[in-house]
């Protein structure tokens, strides 16, 4: 009997009247396709015993996340998935909900709680954004910088275990999971085109690098979208110094990122604007900004955080400046010593032919790049160094100075190192003979040190999460969240106010926490409005006052008449009822919210129409003739 898929063919559509035919890839080239997801499971099997850990617990800031999980559940149950959440009644006696930069309504882990509990959900989102990060990358290293499979195996898994990812969903920065969309976002701005339909592929491309922009900033990602754009026009950039003369300008890459950062904005218009007039009402701008004020131990730092992960570093070994401790998470950038052994084999290699690689770089428009390249390479160096002056200048510049520490900067360099360690492999002559042996080196001390590296301060985390998922339990079998009814307030084993670490799960009781944990608020609520905030029913009545927040306030003061921070009057008490019972309650938007929902809407029925008319598109004759072109 004939064995099936020994004749198969891959046919290649091309600009020509005729297809031409490729064979197959031989089975021994699937090898690298089936390690790939062999990675991921090791990935997955590493770090989703973290939820729970040892304990039976969760990293301290799931006691942010689980909480608002069940708080955006509470809000489905009742309104459905089209209606916005524009404000929660959970947390702090009433809070702007889409206006806060952190919230992640619309995120792959929260649409997971429609469906199943909070602690699953977490585990889903850790495998397919772990299964993102790696297939993002091989596609990026196979299509765009010409890599073979295994170099793009190598990569692949290299960017799939760094620690900013890993490291940080376990202790809780939920918000930061779209970074692995960093790969297959520069794969879709920098992918070049050619045959039929190469002008839609490229809006196909285009569109769907304004999807991933706009999903991390509305799963909370704002803090590191900057740095991940710095990351990807790194890539882009090396990928004209590497390239050859059919390589796009970077005047293309250019205006296709300037093109889907504008789809981006118009995406996330609606949680823009909003965000905007909350911040511009609580800036956070009186934190100290720590930095590293040796030039030689912070490249130390950069050298052991990227090689050897945050393993024995802390705030106290290295920084000055410092207000707020920060954890050993903050200092997880590990890519393995794989990516550096690597690169230092392949400059060795390289070093003969220095005169002749120095003449090359002299070509036209090359200068300029290397000095572009260089310029990026350095920002994260830059704003981590600590001098008295410098630190007053980095605290002048708005938006940047609400920030209390500039190392989640370093993510620009995450991608370019797991790029150069895949280019060491493939242009190197020693190490592109014995690739494979290479590669399975490498991938088998990467995964030794994710094996044994020590997570015993990942073990000693201690939130329990069993009352949300209670809560969770309860909710889903009624069909309906319980109601708000009062204000609760954490406290000590005196009966003292205290900052517990749960004490946002006071959703799960009914209740909203008056001291709740909400960063916007500062850490220690400092810059919170407190008023006549106090434990005791929501609807209860002093000085005319509801005992709740108008969360209108914070966001549209004088649409709504109003401070931020004020609260409901007795008049309002219907739409306050409402708001405690997770409905919508009429309030008064400014005219710049509205222009934004507006045009929210027509980006997203925009998005739609071109994805009905994106199969017509593909499968229509080229009307422009043969060949690539460059065009955007």
């Amino acid at each position: 009997m004939k064995k099936r898929g020994k004749n198969k063919r891959v046919r290649l559509e091309t600009g020509e009247k005729e297809a031409i035919t490729l064979p197959a890839p031989p089975p021994g080239e699937r090898a690298p396709l089936l390690l790939g997801w062999g990675l991921v499971a090791v990935h997955f099997l590493i770090f989703s015993r973290f939820f729970p850990n040892a304990q039976g617990w969760l990293g301290h800031d799931h006691a942010y996340n689980l909480p608002m999980l069940l708080d955006g559940y509470y809000w489905f149950l009742n309104n459905g998935l089209f209606a916005v959440p524009w404000f929660s009644p959970a947390f702090c006696g009433g809070v702007p909900l889409l206006a806060n930069p952190a919230t992640y309504f619309y995120s792959v882990p929260q649409f997971l709680t429609f469906v199943t509990d909070p602690l699953t959900s977490l585990r889903l989102t850790l495998l397919l954004f772990a299964a993102a990060g790696f297939w993002g990358t091989h596609l990026l290293l196979r299509r765009v910088f010409g890599c073979g499979r295994w170099s793009a195996l190598l990569g692949g898994g290299l960017f799939l275990f760094n620690g900013l990812f890993a490291y940080r969903f376990i202790i809780g920065h939920l918000e930061f999971h779209g970074f692995m969309l960093v790969p297959l976002l520069a794969f879709l701005l920098l992918q070049e085109h050619g045959g039929q339909g190469r002008h839609w592929r490229r809006a196909r491309n285009t569109v769907a690098a304004g999807l991933a922009l706009a999903y991390m900033f509305l799963s909370g990602m704002a803090q590191l979208i900057v740095p991940s754009l710095f990351g990807i026009v790194l890539l882009a950039l090396v990928r004209s110094l590497a390239g050859d003369e059919a390589t796009p300008a970077p005047a293309v890459f250019a205006a296709r990122l300037l093109l889907a950062g504008l789809l981006a904005l118009c995406l996330c218009a609606a949680k823009l604007a909003a965000a905007f007039a909350f911040l511009s009402e609580f800036q956070r701008t009186g934190y100290l900004l720590p930095g590293v004020d040796s030039p030689g131990k912070l490249l130390l730092l950069l050298l052991r955080m990227t090689a050897l992960g945050g393993a024995g570093l802390d705030s106290a070994g290295y920084l000055v400046n410092v207000q707020w401790q920060l954890g050993r998470h903050e200092f997880e950038y590990g890519l393995s010593v794989v990516p550096f052994l690597l690169i230092a084999i392949a400059t060795a290699a390289k070093l003969p032919r220095l005169p002749q690689l120095l003449r090359a770089a002299r070509r036209r428009g090359r200068p300029v790049v290397l000095a572009a390249c260089l310029l990026v390479f350095a920002l994260p160096i830059a704003l981590n160094y600590y001098t008295p002056a410098w630190n007053q200048t980095l605290k002048s510049i708005p938006f940047v100075n609400v920030l209390s520490n500039y190392l989640r900067w370093f993510a620009i360099h995450l991608p370019l190192l797991v790029l150069l360690a895949a280019l060491a492999v493939e242009r190197t002559g020693f190490l592109r003979r014995n690739r494979k042996a290479v590669v399975l080196a490498g991938l088998a001390l990467l995964l030794g040190q994710n094996i044994v590296a020590d997570r015993s301060y990942y073990h000693a985390e201690e939130y329990d999460p069993a009352p949300i998922l209670a809560a969770y339990a309860g909710a889903k079998e009624r069909g309906a969240p319980p109601e708000i009814a009062d204000i609760a307030v954490a406290t000590d084993g005196y009966g003292r106010p205290a900052l517990l670490l749960d004490r946002n799960d006071a959703l799960a009781h009914g209740a909203s926490q008056l001291l709740c944990y909400e960063p916007m608020f500062g850490f220690n609520l400092e810059f919170f409005p407190f008023q006549s905030l106090h434990p005791g029913p929501a609807l209860s009545v002093e000085n005319d006052l509801l005992n709740l927040k108008n969360p209108a306030c914070y966001t549209y003061p004088d649409e709504n008449r109003c401070r931020p921070g004020d609260h409901f009057t007795a008049a309002q008490r219907p739409a306050a009822e409402r708001f405690l019972r997770y409905r919508p309650f009429p309030f008064a938007m400014s005219t710049t919210q509205r222009a934004a929902n507006a045009i929210n809407l027509a980006a997203l029925a925009a998005v739609v129409l071109f994805g009905l008319a994106l199969p017509w598109g593909l499968r229509s004759p080229s009307r422009t003739g043969e060949g690539s072109g460059s065009g955007i």
